[in-house]
């Protein structure tokens, strides 16, 4: 998904994500069923999140675009994501 040409990410930056990601990541079992009407098969990555304690769920599906908050869960854009990062 890092890879994809709309990014234009380097791949050095890609190759570090990626390994973020491996290092970091885990299975999570989805305890929640959610109704997202806006797009029934986004419903599951909000299910996911919110099943595991996410802070963050960031997406650049459009569908996602009026939700900011649902429950616990903060939901950014990739753009928004990508400032955050990067003024740090």
């Amino acid at each position: 998904m890092l890879r994809r040409k709309k990014f234009s990410l380097p791949a050095e930056i890609v190759q570090k994500w990626e390994m973020l990601l491996a290092k970091s990541t885990r299975v999570v079992r989805i305890n929640k069923k959610i109704d997202f009407p806006r797009d029934q098969k986004d419903a599951i990555f909000l299910a996911c999140a919110l099943s595991s304690d996410a802070d963050f769920l960031v997406t650049g599906d459009a569908d996602f675009q009026e939700a900011r908050k649902q429950g616990d869960v903060t939901i950014l854009s990739v753009g928004m994501f990508k400032r955050l990062v990067m003024s740090e």
